[in-house]
């Protein structure tokens, strides 16, 4: 057995447990590279590159060597211009939880991918991304497009969006979608902090 697998598929679901009746957690896109930390019967406990470990049915992979890893073939790093660009190319993608590709994001997994897509990675989980190297906190009278908001709720970080301009948000929460950040009060008020990625890609 190889020490790591390819994800043959355009998207690959991940579960908590070996089984598809346990929950999914998180998506893997076509040829990306999974390590593989454990097989039980046709599932494989795999890490990816974020550091993320599920499970994954052999359905979704193979094991050649010949096939080069997604996360291997490097992204220059776009601007923050382009960020924001694609993520409109992807309003009306409907929510899926452990979503991560066009076919249905969470809102992490939209956020993750977006800044992949720009060369940059985060963590996976919106409790992972607002620890981030190189983020900062700043003031919401200082906010620029692409920076970061991140919601709590019972002492939990449970959201993410991605500022837009013009007082506006673009997140993950029943689709992509575009909203006013003040008009969704029940959203506003469990504003938590607001994080700068100017760092993210100016380094």
């Amino acid at each position: 057995m190889s020490e790591y697998c390819i994800v043959k598929t355009i998207v690959a679901n991940l579960y908590k447990e070996p089984s598809f009746k346990s929950e999914l957690v998180t998506q893997a896109l076509l040829k990306e590279k999974l390590y593989i930390l454990d097989k039980k019967h046709n599932w494989y406990n795999v890490k990816q590159w974020d550091g993320y470990e599920s499970w994954i049915h052999k359905f979704y992979i193979s094991d050649s060597d010949s096939m080069v890893g997604w996360d291997e073939i490097n992204i220059d790093k776009k601007s923050i211009n382009e960020l924001i660009l694609y993520t409109k190319s992807f309003i009306g993608t409907p929510y899926l939880w452990g979503g991560k590709s066009s076919l249905g994001f969470d809102c992490s997994g939209f956020v993750q991918t977006i800044f992949k897509m720009c060369g940059i990675n985060l963590p996976r989980d919106a409790s992972q991304q607002i620890l981030a190297n190189k983020l900062c906190e700043i003031d919401f009278q200082n906010i620029e497009a692409g920076d970061l908001l991140f919601f709590m709720e019972n002492n939990n970080v449970n959201h993410v969006a991605i500022y837009y301009g013009n007082g506006q948000i673009i997140h993950s929460s029943g689709c992509v979608k575009i909203e006013t950040l003040t008009e969704s009060q029940e959203l506003y008020k469990k504003l938590y902090k607001i994080m700068s990625i100017k760092k993210l890609f100016n380094d």
